[in-house]
């Protein structure tokens, strides 16, 4: 590659980056520079253990009636509806990233300021993406491990739990990335909302038109699917989900800069 052509790449990726900066540390400062980050760690702690709890309490109770369950069959039973649960969180703290600014009308003063239109999306979505992790996953997660591992009276195997708990991240990143997606294309907060948490619900119906294809298909939400099977003990069926998440994250990245590169104001 000759000079005046890494000259030009350099050139190009400066423009596109401008302002990226300035844009993640107006935003972060929304989390780390209030109480939002620990009030929002602390509350999806609480609901995410206490769901935990609350199943093993009803296996607790069926034990007593001869039925014997052991955590480790409730461990897969609770992860789709910690990932549902999850999933609204994500939404909750991410449907506003795109959708205030642009009700509001504010969007067109800060895009006055030497910000490119790309770097403000991606500024935005690494700004929310962190801290919303950190919130769903990270601290909750971590308690999970420990409940996981009082309640067999050892250590909880930690790279099954970690591979089930990257899967799960992998999927609110890809919940994160379409939100944003979502606020680039509408203002119409209920479809925002409404359309990641729909997706989630409405999922398992694929499962009945290709039962056989389960753990294997190109979804992002196949990915909860991989991770029960993990959480049984059971290895992978194909990495597919895995690679498709990834795949159709950086896609919804690439949609979204583009959807807001055309905004017209």
């Amino acid at each position: 590659m000759t000079a005046p052509t890494l000259r030009l790449l350099e050139s190009a990726v400066t423009r596109r980056t401008a302002g990226f900066g300035t844009v993640f540390a107006r935003e972060s400062r929304t989390w780390w520079a209030t109480r939002r980050w620990w009030t929002q760690t602390l509350l999806w702690t609480v609901i995410l253990n206490g769901l935990l709890l609350a199943f093993v309490w009803i296996a607790d109770q069926a034990a007593a009636t001869g039925s014997a369950v052991g955590v480790s069959e409730v461990w897969p039973q609770y992860l789709p509806v910690a990932v549902l649960l999850s999933t609204v969180g994500v939404v909750v703290l991410t449907q506003g990233v795109m959708l205030d600014e642009r009700r509001s009308g504010t969007l067109e003063w800060v895009l006055t300021k030497p910000v490119s239109r790309t770097a403000f999306v991606l500024a935005k979505l690494a700004a929310h993406g962190l801290p919303t992790l950190v919130a769903l996953v990270v601290v909750p997660w971590t308690g999970l491990y420990a409940l996981l591992s009082t309640q067999v009276d050892g250590t909880w195997p930690v790279g099954e739990f970690l591979a089930v708990a990257g899967l799960v991240a992998l999927l609110l990143v890809f919940t994160v990335a379409l939100t944003v997606l979502l606020g680039t294309v509408t203002i119409g907060r209920g479809i925002v909302i409404g359309v990641p948490i729909a997706a989630v619900m409405l999922y398992d119906g694929v499962h009945v038109l290709a039962r056989d294809l389960a753990g294997r298909l190109p979804f992002p939400w196949e990915t909860t699917t991989a991770a029960v099977r993990l959480a049984t003990g059971a290895p992978l069926v194909s990495i597919v989900p895995l690679v498709a998440t990834m795949l159709w994250t950086a896609a919804v990245v690439a949609a979204a800069c583009w959807r807001f590169e055309h905004e017209q104001f």
